[in-house]
């Protein structure tokens, strides 16, 4: 007689045959919280390989977080150069000051559960900054956007920012960079690049008419 397929004990199994087969169970929350644990230390130690395994284990989440801020924003045009711009400022945010947003896990949750909150706040940070860029170039009202639809245009804009802005000289980019994203004063950023406070604007300026010609040529 058969014996019947059922469980003896936690982690085994009992096969129709009568054989005794240990079935994997998903380890306890507090076993996976202390290798998450262990990654970050071996990755604030700089050891061998630690920031290869954690982007090989935790880059298609950052996408993923990425592009839902995107769908939660509606900013869907452009999501390729979107996905770059902000994948980069990701990692680069954890690996700068010493890593110091690393050094702030705590270890109260799952590392992928904090990192999805610090993806998410990034992106929603980026894509806000280049809604404010975005307005502060005015198109000439000659240069007609596509489609009727408000969200439509706003988002052409918010796309033709992204694309021109990647062909604007290194200091014009740096410039830009440090006043919109870094959100630095006249002050701070004449400090960084060793120019005197009153050319700060004027340069600003220029960077943002170039940006703008750029923008224009996309769509003329």
């Amino acid at each position: 007689m058969m014996k019947p397929q059922g469980k003896l004990q936690t982690g085994y199994q009992v096969s129709q045959a009568g054989d005794c087969r240990v079935v994997q169970e998903p380890p306890p929350q507090h076993e996976l919280i202390r290798e998450d644990q262990s990654l970050v230390r071996r990755l604030l130690a700089r050891q061998e390989n630690a920031w290869v395994e954690f982007v090989a284990r935790y880059d298609r989440l950052v996408q993923s977080r990425i592009r839902a801020a995107c769908r939660e924003t509606g900013h869907t045009a452009g999501l390729a150069e979107t996905l770059s711009e902000i994948s980069a400022e990701v990692y680069a945010a954890l690996l700068e000051q010493d890593m110091k947003t690393l050094r702030s896990y705590g270890g109260r949750s799952r590392l992928s559960t904090w990192l999805a909150v610090i993806v998410r706040r990034l992106a929603l940070r980026h894509i806000c900054r280049l809604s404010r860029l975005a307005s502060d170039v005015t198109l000439d009202e000659s240069v007609p956007l596509a489609g009727r639809d408000e969200n439509c245009q706003r988002q052409q804009r918010l796309q033709l920012v992204a694309e021109a802005r990647q062909q604007l000289s290194p200091d014009d980019r740096q410039l830009l960079r440090l006043f919109y994203d870094e959100s630095k004063s006249y002050k701070e950023i004449a400090q960084q690049l060793s120019i005197s406070v009153n050319t700060v604007g004027p340069k600003l300026d220029r960077a943002r008419q170039r940006l703008r010609k750029l923008m224009e040529g996309k769509v003329s």
